[in-house]
């Protein structure tokens, strides 16, 4: 762009001449048709001065007179861009007093364009994103709490297992320590001498002239409320047995290998009307022994037996090797 004044070229952003300083804003409206034809004038005025500089045949009245044109255009072309600038200036200090004029005509351009607009598509996408993290986070949470509730499911399962579990344990360890206790021994008790007693028990019964029921062939003893070998394997016996008037502790057994006081092996029962007579067979202290009560009332109250017979011959099957 040729500076209006002097003639001068400068660069097409510039706003003011490099070499006089002369403003160099176009116009706008019908100024600019004018401030264009000035322009070229001056362009080509300018031009005819540097070919005047190099051909001697132009006249120098023509050249002055051209300047003076140029001068005179540009000018007004000065004169006019100022009273623009100047209300330009005016309105935009009415609105901020922090607006800065802008130096370049890019920045002219920027200005006038206004804020570029959001892109149509950002807030789809914004949404677009929310329910994302929404679905997402929903997911994790309903995910994290399915685990934590089949975990909970299983500990409580597990926990109520391993309380039944616990609750069998006990009760078999209940069962077993009132059959034995935590010392072991030598057996003093086995399926063979079991079957050994119930031969005996069958020909001595016949010589007392009496029929027994007996745990040695396997049948269960219940006379008047008293259950055998049950109520001694549940220890549901205390109230019901006593040993010479005395509280005594009982175990069942089938092997008698322990050091309990009273180790049970086999039990008997005759019941003829109102008589009911009770034999227990019992290890006392690792000694074969014949309990027996003749009572009639719920309290059976063993004695060790009188009858020799029926002593020796258990003692000769407990003590055989």
């Amino acid at each position: 762009m040729y500076c209006p004044n002097c003639g001068k070229k400068n660069d097409l952003d510039a706003l003011f001449c490099e070499n006089c300083g002369a403003r160099l804003i176009l116009p706008t409206s019908s100024s600019s048709a004018a401030s264009s034809a000035t322009t070229r004038a001056t362009s080509e005025n300018a031009a005819s001065c540097a070919d005047t500089h190099s051909a001697s045949d132009v006249d120098d009245h023509t050249t002055r007179a051209a300047q003076s044109d140029a001068a005179a255009g540009a000018n007004r072309t000065t004169r006019s861009a100022q009273s623009d600038s100047a209300t330009g200036t005016d309105n935009t200090s009415d609105d901020t007093d922090d607006t800065v004029a802008p130096t370049t005509r890019s920045a002219q351009h920027a200005q006038q364009q206004g804020p570029r607009p959001p892109h149509p598509g950002l807030p789809a996408l914004i949404l677009a994103l929310i329910v994302i993290v929404l679905v997402g986070g929903g997911y994790y949470w309903f995910s994290h709490n399915s685990a934590n509730t089949n975990l909970n499911t299983t500990a409580t399962s597990s926990s109520s297992t391993a309380t039944k579990s616990s609750s069998s344990s006990s009760s078999a360890a209940s069962t077993q320590s009132s059959s034995s206790s935590t010392t072991k021994t030598a057996a003093k008790w086995s399926t063979a001498k079991m079957s050994e007693l119930s031969s005996f028990m069958s020909t001595w019964q016949d010589t007392m002239n009496q029929s027994y029921a007996g745990t040695y062939d396997g049948q269960s003893v219940s006379v008047d409320g008293l259950d055998l070998p049950t109520d001694i394997r549940d220890n549901n016996y205390q109230d019901k047995i006593t040993v010479n008037g005395n509280a005594v502790k009982l175990t069942w057994t089938t092997k008698a290998n322990t050091d309990a006081n009273y180790q049970v092996v086999a039990a008997a029962a005759y019941q003829h009307g109102t008589q009911v007579i009770v034999y227990l067979y019992v290890f006392h202290n690792g000694s074969p022994d014949v309990l027996v009560s003749q009572d009639t009332n719920t309290t059976y109250n063993l004695t060790s037996s009188a009858n020799t017979d029926l002593q020796n011959g258990f003692a000769k099957i407990a003590n055989a090797d």
